[in-house]
């Protein structure tokens, strides 16, 4: 697996004119707004990257090449999940950085511990989304995932619109939930996300090793 984390990583270097215009964009952001938007837009630039390594195989039937080397298709799909938790990780950690030095260049002091459960649910989240599309583009490749993950989001949309317009029992149970999780400490509503999101992610996991192993190269 190290080869494979090697080799991605080297990938990713090679774009070295993208990374410093999205690292300069960044650095401009956290100095000129306000928020914690800019955790966000650095952790999900680095997903994105993390994902294109699988364009970048798939290039010239590289898969074709790639599953020839010693090591399971299992492997190569865990590696996938580790390399984009990796990137988005550290993605979240230089993007703190750079909104703690934005406020306290703004406002004269940095973010508290307090923001801190708030600013790692990012984290999760952000990694459940790329989770999701390496399952996807393994299946239907670059161009045809963004359309069937554009589907799912719009679908998504339409159940919880839907949802709002619930009533009796459902609407009930809803609104207990909610209530629930507003009880919760900050602490606690973070340990839900961390484990609601681990749960799908390992649930994609096992689809993307599914596929894979089902997939002619």
């Amino acid at each position: 697996m190290s080869g494979l984390l090697e080799k991605d990583l080297r990938l990713t270097l090679s774009r070295k004119q993208t990374l410093l215009i999205f690292l300069v964009a960044a650095v401009v952001m956290s100095m000129s707004m306000d928020g914690s938007f800019i955790i966000g837009y650095v952790t999900m630039l680095a997903s994105i990257l993390s994902i294109g390594t699988l364009s970048y195989d798939e290039l010239d039937n590289g898969m074709s090449y790639l599953m020839t080397l010693p090591f399971a298709r299992r492997t190569y799909v865990r590696e996938k999940y580790l390399f984009t938790l990796l990137m988005t990780a550290c993605a979240w950690c230089i993007g703190t950085l750079l909104y703690g030095v934005g406020s306290a260049v703004r406002s004269g002091a940095p973010f508290t511990l307090s923001e801190l459960p708030m600013l790692l649910s990012l984290l999760p989240v952000l990694y459940l989304a790329a989770a999701l599309m390496i399952p996807l583009q393994l299946k239907y490749g670059p161009e045809k995932s963004r359309l069937v993950l554009f589907i799912l989001f719009g679908a998504a949309a339409v159940l919880i619109a839907m949802g709002s317009g619930l009533s009796g029992g459902q609407a009930h149970f809803l609104a207990r939930f909610a209530t629930f999780l507003d009880s919760l400490p900050s602490l606690g509503i973070l340990a839900v996300i961390v484990c609601v999101c681990a749960a799908i992610s390992f649930v994609l996991y096992l689809w993307s090793v599914r596929i894979i192993e089902n997939k002619e190269f």
